[in-house]
């Protein structure tokens, strides 16, 4: 196949690896703190392989540079892993998936990045979506107030994420960035994962799901998004990762018997064409305006 074929292959594969997420951290019947540590150790293992593979290692000035994305990235994993085993996988994703309304203005503020005003309206609208939904739950369902709240805390601590990444990556690769930030968010869980306590006290089936976690989103899914950089846009990758909501949804259904009734179905399509609308106005206006 073409090398543009592969790429968009690539760019399904990411879309689908980290969609499955929050349902696959659902299903490992474990608590979130702990799946998101011991996922967290492995990928640490397996980075720093493929590194050491190379014939390069983390330096003391690699860690230097990136400690901060590091700690929030830790964070935000053991937060959003926490919120999703309290919600629903809907709730779980959609709140996540509000961060880039909010990534691009912090990009405008700390770094001078562009910023369209009008496709600010497509964030209220999405926000509304978001809101249609959270407030439409079924009452049986596995939504909650905690797990609403601890997705809000996940999400920001997303947007810190990456606007800390960056500030502080510069010319560091990915290889590199990953081995590096990865241990670094294992030693900022570990307080966590210890005052949760018996940090190996997982079950069978939270060790098999801690294994795919690692390997579908740890891994697989970063090492797919660095491949379809080569031949896909990175534009139409972040549009294509809009979907991821929608999808999460799905696989809840399939995978958990999680069900949404007719207004959260309206909610989300609400959000993700807001979503959608927003990125690619964001985009296409902002490479006019460097163009000028």
């Amino acid at each position: 196949m073409r090398p543009k074929t592969l790429g968009v292959l690539a760019v399904v594969g990411l879309v689908v690896a980290f969609s499955l997420s929050s349902t696959l951290v659902k299903r490992a019947e474990s608590p979130g703190v702990l799946v998101a540590f011991w996922r967290m150790i492995a990928v640490s293992i397996l980075w720093n392989a493929v590194l050491w593979s190379t014939g390069r290692r983390v330096t003391s000035a690699n860690v230097r540079q990136v400690w901060l994305p590091g700690v929030f990235f830790g964070l935000n994993l053991a937060v959003f892993f926490a919120g999703a085993t309290h919600n629903s996988v809907a709730n779980a994703a959609l709140i996540g998936s509000l961060a880039p309304f909010l990534i691009v203005p912090r990009g405008a503020w700390l770094f001078a990045e562009y910023i369209n005003p009008r496709a600010l309206v497509f964030a209220v609208i999405a926000f509304g979506g978001v809101a249609l939904v959270l407030l439409n739950a079924p009452s049986g369902g596995d939504a909650s107030l905690e797990g609403n709240v601890l997705g809000v805390i996940a999400m920001l601590l997303l947007v810190a994420y990456v606007t800390s990444t960056r500030a502080f990556r510069r010319e560091m690769d990915v290889t590199t960035f990953m081995s590096t930030i990865c241990p670094i968010a294992a030693v900022a869980v570990l307080p966590i994962a210890l005052a949760h306590g018996d940090v190996l006290g997982m079950s069978a089936t939270g060790w098999l799901f801690t294994a795919i976690l690692t390997l579908t989103s740890g891994i697989a899914a970063q090492g797919l998004l660095v491949y379809a950089q080569k031949t896909i846009q990175i534009g139409t990758i972040g549009i294509s990762q809009q979907a991821q909501p929608a999808l999460a949804v799905v696989w809840s259904f399939l995978l958990l018997g999680e069900a949404i009734n007719g207004r959260q179905a309206a909610g989300i399509a609400i959000v993700i064409a807001g979503l959608v609308a927003f990125v690619v106005l964001h985009q296409r206006d902002g490479r006019l305006g460097r163009a000028r």
